[in-house]
Parts: C-alpha cells; sequence; structure tokens
C-alpha cells in the first residue's frame, strides 16, 4: 500500500495488533498509532528490554523494525 493512502493507517493497526496479540504487555505501556508505537517504561533498563523484545518478536514474524527512528523521551524525575 502506498505512503498516501487513507488505508494504509487502519490496515497497519490492524496487522501490528495480530502480530502483537501474543507477545505484548497492555495499554497504556503499548500503543499503536498506524505504523508507530510507543512503549512507556519506569525505567530507561525497563524500556531497552521492552523494544528488544518488540523488536525480536516482530522480526520472528517477518516484519522490518527500524531502531534508527528510534526516539526516546524521558519525562518525570
Amino acid at each position: 500500500m502506498h505512503q498516501g493512502s487513507a488505508l494504509r493507517q487502519l490496515l497497519s493497526v490492524i496487522v501490528m495488533e495480530a502480530l502483537s496479540r501474543e507477545f505484548r504487555v497492555a495499554l497504556p505501556w503499548e500503543l499503536f498509532y498506524a505504523d508507530d508505537l510507543v512503549v512507556i517504561a519506569k525505567t530507561e533498563n525497563d524500556l531497552i528490554k521492552m523494544l528488544n523484545e518488540w523488536k525480536d518478536n516482530m522480526e520472528n514474524r517477518g516484519m522490518r523494525v527500524n531502531m534508527n527512528k528510534t526516539n526516546v523521551m524521558i519525562s518525570g524525575e
């Protein structure tokens, strides 16, 4: 599906939902938007662990994960 398609976001969420059903933790710790994923963790080490688990699980299901596009935001203390 091409980048500008109106169905791209919906189909991306449906596919990500189906592929991740077995290994995701739960809301609000993991949120999907189109082909993006938000992962929330209490510590940096927890975040790194969760991101690596996501990457491994998605790649085991045939998806490519671009870690170079990963951004981290620290909020709070």
